[in-house]
Order: structure tokens, then sequence, then C-alpha cells
């Protein structure tokens, strides 16, 4: 670990506290039936195990933003990791559902930290030639902490018949993780401490809602997400049922699909040179929309088939509205990031409110039928974003 040079050592270990991060948020997502039988629930509430720390990130990603630039990046990213896995310790042993809630939400605004500094942190200690990279591992990063999670909760619950167990496989393996980054993560020779100005930052904030072209896209990332995770969350409790009645073990190698997302995202670079931004959030409506009409047929390969489409649509659109939203600023690109992020988040917690009475009326097909309006919706905040913006994105560039 020593002889690692301090590009190896940063990446290495802001890869490794995503993994620690994404890993704690998403492991229970194969696991809802089981949440919902164990604590007696609803459907609607064993999502809300989901909602609650994507809800807790959102708001958690304002804070941490804000506040790094003060405390620094370095010292509150590894006691804000370091408390979300205390968090994660204690919620295996709650069994009082609320309190379960509770205690979700202050794990996803704890572990909240990571992105908010981790591309911070990139940006300052490394050579503008070597970020485009250091970005993109540690995105593979959040990927690949999100699936192995899934799959590893699943697998356990199936060997273990628990969900407990597979909650202290992922904390144990966190710890160790978390213990590697304490020894390699290096100390940062480019931070410059910003005073803190709460009031300054609320009026930053308050300068970008104001902007109808970046609410239009907020909005749009917000309903995109919010299908994308609760479509999921849905499907992992159908395939439990009958006629599928797959195990935990199979239901979580679902979500090898989400490599078809990681993948086309790399892709959105070349699209948007050529066909731009707002294209390439439309095309990534579209798939979605099309994967619906295979995720509704109920035959099992085409549903895979349209699992994959719905990745590949989401993470597409995902990074062009990314790319846009940091195009439309001059000033204050990093509220303007933490607002999205707070949108994205948030969309994804609420989202199972709005899918939930079509999921008790009609079942996965109400599902599938809210989650097309929603994604109808989508396209036609983009058909008002490109009347009212598109061309004249340089007269309406943030210049305060």
């Amino acid at each position: 670990m020593k002889n690692l040079t301090h590009y190896n050592r940063l990446v290495l270990s802001l890869c490794l506290c995503s993994i620690v991060t994404f890993s704690n948020i998403y492991w229970l997502q194969p696991l809802l039936p089981l949440l919902q039988r164990g604590f007696e629930c609803t459907p609607l509430a064993a999502n809300l195990a989901m909602s609650a720390p994507l809800l807790g990130m959102g708001l958690g990603l304002l804070v941490f933003a804000s506040w790094s630039d003060a405390v620094g990046r370095r010292t509150i990213l590894l006691a804000g990791t370091f408390a979300g896995l205390c968090v994660s310790l204690l919620l295996i042993k709650v069994e009082n559902y609320s309190l379960f809630l509770l205690l979700r939400f202050m794990q996803g605004a704890l572990f909240a930290v990571c992105p908010a500094v981790a591309v911070p942190i990139l940006s300052e200690e490394l050579r503008k030639s070597w970020l485009p990279s250091a970005v993109g591992f540690y995105i593979a990063a959040n990927t690949l902490g999100g699936i192995s999670s899934r799959l590893i909760s699943g697998f356990c619950v199936e060997y273990f018949g628990n969900w407990q167990t597979a909650g202290y496989v992922i904390a144990s393996i966190s710890t160790i993780l978390l213990a590697v980054v304490f020894y390699i993560l290096p100390k940062q020779r480019h931070f410059s401490r910003v005073k803190f100005k709460f009031k300054l930052s609320l009026n930053a904030f308050s300068d970008h809602l104001k902007r109808p072209q970046l609410l239009l896209i907020y909005m749009l990332i917000g309903l995109a997400f919010g299908c994308f995770v609760n479509l999921f969350n849905y499907l992992m409790i159908v395939l439990e049922a009958a006629p599928y009645e797959l195990s935990s073990g199979i239901r979580s190698l679902m979500f090898v699909t989400f490599l078809g997302g990681t993948a086309s995202s790399s892709l959105t670079g070349k699209f948007s040179k050529k066909h731009g931004q707002l294209a390439g959030i439309a095309t990534g409506i579209c798939i979605m929309l099309g994967a619906n009409f295979l995720l509704g047929n109920g035959y099992l390969p085409l549903m895979m088939i349209g699992m994959v489409m719905t990745s590949v649509g989401f993470f597409f659109c995902h990074a062009q509205a990314s790319t846009l939203v940091g195009r439309s600023v001059k000033k204050g690109k990093g509220s303007a990031q933490a607002l999205y992020s707070l949108f994205y988040y948030t969309g994804a917690s609420l989202g199972v409110f709005f899918l939930e009475p079509f999921y008790q009326r009609w079942g996965w097909q109400g599902v599938i039928a809210s989650t097309s309006m929603a994604l109808l919706l989508c396209l036609g905040l983009l058909a008002i974003y490109k009347r009212r913006f598109d061309g004249h994105q340089n007269t309406q560039l943030q210049t305060a």
C-alpha cells in the first residue's frame, strides 16, 4: 500500500468508499418481500425501506456539499462514512418498523457524504488530464457497490434464511473496506478552506430554483429516477409471487442488468457531440418506454430484456441531463448539481406514493401504466424545454 502513488491512493480510497456507501443503501432492494413479511407491513411500507435512505441522501448532499468547503473534504468524508456504518450496525437489531425507517433515513443522510465530496476532491487533487479517468473509476465503483450488495444479500438469504444475516455480512465487508480507506486515503494537498455562510448557500440554491430551464430538468430527472427505482422495487415483489416464485438469490441476479446502464453511460459523450443533450435525454426516455412494453408482457425472458433496456435508457438519460445542468450555469455549478441530486433522490423516494395506488388496483400492469405516464410527462417537460430554451442556451446562462 505504501508504494501506491498519490493518484492511486486517492482514487482507490474513493472507489472503496463509494462501494461502502452504495452497498449499504441498496442491499435491501431484493429483500423487500422479506421485510414485508418480517415486519408484517404493506407493500407500500416495505418500499419505504428504499425510499427513506434515498430521501436522506438527497438532503444530506445539500449539507455536505457546502459544509465540506469549510471543514475539509477528507475529514468529513471519513467521519460521515464511519457514522453511516454505525447506523447500519444498529439497523440490524431494530424490531420496530418506524424506528427502522428513521434509521434508514439517517443512514442515507450520512452516506451522502461520499457522493457530495468525491468529485470535488478529485478535481482539487488531480491534474485535469487525469480527472476523466478518475471520475470514470469512481462511477464504476458506484455501480459495483450497488450490484454486489444486492447479489450478496440475495444469496445470504438463500443460505441463512433471514435478512439480518445479510445485513451483518454487508456491514462486516464495509467495515474492512472502510478500514482500508482510513489507512490509504492521502491528506489533501490543494484544499483551501472557505468560510461557511449559510445565507450565501441559500441564495445560491434560490437563484437556481428561479430559473425555469433548470427546474424543468430537475423535475424530469426526479420523475425518471422515481420510475427506475420503484419499478424495480415492485418487480422484486412480483417475481417472488406466483407464477414466477423466484428465490432471493435469483431475484438479486436480476440487478446484473444494471451493467447495461453502466455501458450506456459511457456512450453519451459521443452521442451528445453529434445530436445534443436534449436528443440524448429523449432517447433514454423512449428506451425506457419501450422497455415497459416488454416488462408488461409477463414472459420472464422478455422481462429480463426489458430490465436491461430500462437500465440502458435511464443511465443514458441521467448522464445527458446532468451534463445539461452543468452547461446551463456559469456560476454556482456545485449548488446547481446539488439541487439536481436533491430532485434525483427525492423523486426516487416519493415515486412509490404515485405507483402504489396503481399497484393496489391493477397489480404489475398498474405499475407499468403509471411509470409509462410519468415517462410521457418527462417527454412533455423536454418538449417545453426545447421550445422555450433550446437554441438560446448561451443567452440563458447564469451571469450573476
